[in-house]
């Protein structure tokens, strides 16, 4: 499903392909945790190219159509919240849409900063985390 042009690989259509792939709902607030949440999704989105892919969570908020259609034809859905207030996790609800895997960043123990900074390596172990808890089970 990617092709690659010039330097850039291009994702899977995630209207066209949506129930084949887990469709990842991320908070990018601007503090450090919505930043980490970013940075998950957008590595799940490339380890696994085929099967994983973020879509915007705006356009579900703001009520696109052709948004709510893909999470709800998707294989399944991952909500990353940054904090406390699961943005992305009550966002999908509203628009009645269950994530089958939501995590929290804060919970996890990552201090929330009023900052865009933070540490790759911890983005690295979330991803880590959410591929072994749930995308592996998904792939089998």
């Amino acid at each position: 499903m990617t092709k690659t042009m010039s330097k850039y690989t291009l994702l899977p259509s995630c209207s066209k392909y949506a129930p084949n792939l887990i469709i990842v709902a991320a908070c990018d607030g601007a503090s450090s945790v919505g930043q980490i949440g970013n940075e998950v999704a957008r590595i799940l989105t490339k380890k696994y190219p085929n099967l994983v892919r973020m879509c915007c969570l705006a356009a579900v908020a703001a009520g696109s159509k052709i948004h709510l259609k893909i999470f709800r034809d998707a294989k399944a859905v991952i909500a990353i919240n940054g904090c406390p207030l699961k943005c992305a996790s009550n966002v999908l609800r509203k628009q009645g849409i269950e994530p089958a895997y939501e995590v929290t960043i804060t919970e996890l123990g990552v201090p929330k900063a009023s900052t865009l900074d933070f540490d790759e390596e911890v983005a690295h172990k979330i991803a880590l985390k959410i591929a072994e808890e749930f995308i592996t089970k998904i792939k089998e």
